[in-house]
């Protein structure tokens, strides 16, 4: 998943939009193993399919199952630390708030230095002291019954704060998303220049063989003349489309490198990052079809 990431909006919409998790007890807190291996295209191709079953069940509110699937991912590729994000999310939905901070402190140890870090210091903070506040207002077990006493409910996240995931047009966990419009331009400027040119070609040989009929260009069958003319005409036409989309190709380029924020494409640590969901535009010619194209890669 090396481009993870680069859509972030529509997975912070479904933290916004869960629902509170009923109170659990929580399992012991376990690290997670160190990351030393590279991860194969088999783990990553197994990795994706778990990211996406964890999805469905996220937004159905089932956070349990989202929690398997998301570990079983991120253990197929360690790579991919904004899964930790996802995690921590599900867990403090679920009510399991150690593992939680046990979630984010991993993010910000093998992610250093990233855009998001004060942010999601603070975040640990807020769920430690919940953790301290419902361990100092929970009653002990009587002598009369060995069952625990409950927890308190798990608070909705506050909106401001929405889980952090994988970004959307970027390669990266640090800084913004790539500019979209200027690639737009730049593909719509390589369609025009492209289909342009094709036709120029085409009536350029259309022209040189009728000159071969008529090279006097005089006293020539009106076929010849018509078939002249057209062919003149669409060279004329064709030159100019393919002028006007080479200028709008070298402006589309021109704009992406200058609205393009600084260090997209690596993370903070340097290394890409695993490869996550992006929406990559591009421009598209097949016969009778000219347009952008938009694909979504993992």
């Amino acid at each position: 998943m090396r481009s993870l990431v680069r859509y972030r909006s529509w997975i912070v919409a479904l933290g916004v939009s869960a629902c509170p998790a009923l109170a659990s007890a929580e399992d012991a807190v376990r690290p997670y193993p160190a990351c030393d291996r590279t991860p194969t295209p088999g783990d990553v191709s197994a990795a994706k399919g778990a990211f996406e079953a964890g999805n469905g069940s996220f937004n159905e509110a089932d956070y349990d199952r989202a929690i398997t699937y998301w570990e079983d991912a991120y253990r197929r590729d360690c790579t991919a630390h904004p899964l930790l994000l996802n995690l921590a999310r599900a867990y403090e939905l679920n009510n399991l708030k150690q593992h939680a901070v046990n979630a984010l402190q991993t993010f910000l140890a093998r992610v250093p230095n990233s855009s998001e870090e004060n942010q999601i210091k603070r975040r640990i903070d807020k769920l430690q002291e919940q953790i301290q506040n419902e361990s100092a207002t929970s009653p002990p077990p009587t002598a009369a019954t060995a069952t625990p006493a409950p927890t308190a409910a798990p608070e909705m996240p506050p909106p401001t704060e929405p889980a952090p995931a994988p970004e959307a047009p970027k390669e990266g966990a640090g800084g913004g998303g790539l500019p979209v419009w200027p690639i737009v331009v730049a593909g719509a400027g390589l369609v025009m220049f492209t289909t342009g040119g094709i036709i120029w070609l085409g009536a350029r040989s259309d022209l040189s063989d009728i000159e071969k009929q008529c090279p006097t260009h005089r006293e020539c069958s009106n076929d010849v003349t018509q078939r002249g003319n057209d062919a003149n005409t669409r060279l004329n036409i064709s030159g100019a489309v393919a002028l006007v989309g080479a200028a709008a190709l070298a402006g589309g380029a021109v704009w992406f490198f200058l609205d393009m924020p600084s260090g997209s494409g690596k993370s903070s640590s340097g290394r890409h990052s695993p490869r996550g969901f992006t929406a990559n535009v591009a421009p598209a010619i097949a016969p009778g079809f000219g347009g952008m194209a938009v694909a979504g890669t993992f």
